[in-house]
């Protein structure tokens, strides 16, 4: 059975500041990045798509496992704190 394919929008940079965003620029990394909800989700996703490559079947079966759940365990964190931010409006 084939796995469902899952579509996500490409995020879009908050960060606003010139120097950050120059640093960004030339290769310097957020010290804070993947430790957000939503980038634990990309990070999943991204996993998941390269676990495609892997050959031994069962390996891959449980690396894909692994991956689902990242994404899966942060998508509902990402949904916790939206319908929180609802209630509060």
């Amino acid at each position: 059975m084939k796995e469902p394919t899952i579509h996500l929008t490409t995020p879009v940079a908050e960060e606003t500041n010139p120097i950050l965003l120059w640093l960004y620029k030339h290769g310097w990394e957020s010290p804070e990045w993947g430790k957000r909800p939503a980038n634990q989700v990309a990070l999943g996703l991204a996993l998941h798509d390269l676990i495609e490559r892997v050959s031994n079947e069962k390996l891959k079966g449980q690396m894909q496992v692994l991956a689902q759940q990242v994404v899966a365990e942060n998508a509902v964190l990402i949904t916790k704190t939206a319908s929180l931010q609802r209630a509060v409006k």
